[in-house]
C-alpha cells in the first residue's frame, strides 16, 4: 500500500452493478423467473438496464406500474429468490469488469477511505463480496437497509460518517444517472463510467464531472479531478 495518493480525495465511493461487476444478465434472468407465472409483462433486458441501481422495490414499480403495493412487494420477493437461487445453484452468471481488481489495489492509500454505495440490499451485497472476494477493499458498505435509496444523498453522507470524511472530499463513482444525482445531492464529486448501463448523454445530463471508458482510467481521473478547476 502506497503512503500518498496522487490525488486529494479522502473518500472514494462506488456503485456496485454496472460499475465494479458486470450483473446484467444475473438480473435480467431473476427478473425474467420472477414475473414468470404473474399478471404482468416481464420486463426487457432494456427496461432492466434502465433503473439497475434503484431500490428493488422503486425498479418493480417501474417494470410493473399497474401493480398494487402488495403485489409489488410480491415480485419483489419473488426477484430475490430467484437471485438467491442463482447464487445457491452456483449458475450466477456476474463477473469483474476489465482492471478493477487491479485498480482497486492500485487505488489503496493510507489516506484513502473506500466504500460501496449500491442499491442492492445489504444481504445480497455481503453475498456478492464474498464470492467475489473483494470485500477487503471497503472500510464502510452502504445499502438501501439503513438509508434512503438512490438519487438521495443518504448513502454518501453515512459513508462520510463512518469514515470521518467530507463529501466535497469525496468521488461517486457509478455507471448510472442516479449515481451521478446522488452523488451532486451530497455535495461530492461524480465520474461516470461509461460501460455500464446508462449511456454517456445520461450520465453527463445527470452531473457526471468525469467519464471514464474503462475501470483502469480511474487513477488518471481522480488526479485530474484534483485540480481547481472542478467543483462539486
Amino acid at each position: 500500500m502506497q503512503n500518498q495518493p496522487d490525488h486529494r480525495f479522502t473518500l472514494l465511493a462506488f456503485d456496485m452493478d454496472g460499475t465494479l461487476i458486470d450483473s446484467l444478465a444475473a438480473i435480467v434472468e431473476a427478473s425474467v423467473e420472477a414475473f414468470a407465472g404473474t399478471p404482468f409483462e416481464t420486463p426487457t433486458a432494456d427496461q432492466v438496464r434502465e433503473v439497475v441501481g434503484l431500490h428493488l422495490e422503486l425498479c418493480v414499480e417501474h417494470w410493473a406500474p399497474q401493480a398494487s403495493p402488495d403485489q409489488v412487494r410480491d415480485l419483489a420477493e419473488r426477484y430475490r429468490m430467484a437471485f438467491r437461487g442463482q447464487r445457491a445453484r452456483g449458475e450466477q452468471n456476474v463477473t469483474f469488469y476489465s482492471g478493477v481488481s487491479e485498480t482497486l489495489d492500485l487505488l489503496r492509500h493510507d489516506e484513502t477511505f473506500m466504500a460501496v454505495v449500491t442499491g442492492k440490499d445489504r444481504r445480497g451485497l455481503d453475498a456478492t463480496l464474498q464470492m467475489q472476494g473483494f470485500g477487503h477493499h471497503f472500510h464502510s458498505l452502504q445499502t438501501p437497509d439503513t438509508n434512503p435509496g438512490k438519487p438521495a444523498p443518504d448513502m454518501v453522507w453515512s459513508a462520510n460518517r463512518e469514515t470521518a470524511t467530507e463529501a466535497r472530499d469525496t468521488v461517486v463513482i457509478g455507471d448510472t444517472s442516479f449515481d451521478m444525482e446522488m452523488a451532486r445531492n451530497a455535495g461530492a464529486f461524480a465520474v461516470g463510467v461509461t460501460y455500464g448501463n446508462h449511456s454517456e448523454e445520461r450520465l453527463r445530463q445527470a452531473g457526471a464531472h468525469l467519464l471514464i471508458d474503462s475501470f483502469a482510467e480511474l487513477p488518471a481521473a481522480l488526479k485530474a479531478l484534483s485540480h481547481e478547476d472542478f467543483r462539486p
